[in-house]
């Protein structure tokens, strides 16, 4: 069966523009020598995304949840940019929890490929089946804003495992301004600011709220996964050969 092209996130939640491609795998090999655009890679005119989704699962997951996470991304940018990057308390966002979760984890099944539903089979069933509640497998999905202007660019990758001061944390990442979100196994994600959003699969398809969300914003300073060091750090561990303290590891 043909794939469909799927925007991650959505076109209209500001993915209309050209971004620039490159292969995170070699990334995480150590090919990357800290300058903002990484040496390899290539312009995509259309927006970040891939032809991940045939084109009925990309019909259906973008008319019952794409406009959802359109509504929450439009609110996102409005109160960062309002803020100045400095937002620190709890904002109020009027949305459909469960179809915004229900979006990102559709965004995630295209950002890492058949190996994540074929790890946790049950994922396609929460997406395809709008009424399903509850993340399926113990996942759970934090969420950021990214500081409008401090940051660089966006990011994606696929499940990867990273050593941090000897402790493991695997996850994927997909960060998009105005919002990023991580997801993992892990009880505690790999920044202790993250919010976990995964409550929003206790609500109902056709429930809508205004929900106070605290949403850490970060920086977005290079293509390393889960990095979220400021452009100055970054600099000062470049200069001193430090890369956070980490050792970075394909998972699947």
């Amino acid at each position: 069966m043909p794939l469909s092209f799927e925007h991650v996130p959505p076109r209209a939640a500001f993915n209309d523009q050209r971004v620039f491609e490159t292969n995170i795998q070699k990334m995480l090999a150590g090919e990357w020598d800290g300058k903002p655009q990484p040496p390899q890679g290539k312009w995509v005119q259309a927006g970040a995304g891939k032809h991940t989704l045939c084109e009925k699962c990309n019909n259906d997951t973008g008319s019952w949840y794409g406009s959802a996470y359109v509504a929450m991304a439009r609110q996102a940018l409005e109160l960062v940019t309002r803020s100045g990057g400095t937002a620190s308390l709890a904002y109020p966002y009027r949305i459909f929890p469960l179809r915004v979760l229900k979006q990102v984890m559709a965004m995630f099944c295209s950002a890492c490929g058949p190996s994540l539903q074929e790890r946790f089979p049950d994922i396609p069933r929460f997406v395809l089946h709008r009424e399903r509640r509850y993340m399926p497998h113990d996942l759970r999905v934090f969420a950021y804003l990214i500081d409008p202007s401090k940051s660089v660019g966006n990011r994606q990758a696929p499940m990867s495992g990273v050593l941090i001061n000897g402790k493991q944390h695997v996850f994927a990442e997909i960060a998009f301004a105005p919002l990023g979100f991580v997801l993992t196994g892990d009880v505690d994600p790999i920044n202790f600011s993250l919010l976990d959003i995964t409550p929003f699969g206790h609500s109902a398809f056709h429930h809508r709220e205004t929900a106070f969300l605290k949403l850490p914003v970060v920086q977005i300073s290079t293509w390393l996964p889960g990095d979220f060091r400021s452009k100055e750090q970054v600099a000062r561990d470049v200069a001193s050969n430090e890369v956070m303290g980490r050792v970075d590891l394909n998972v699947f």
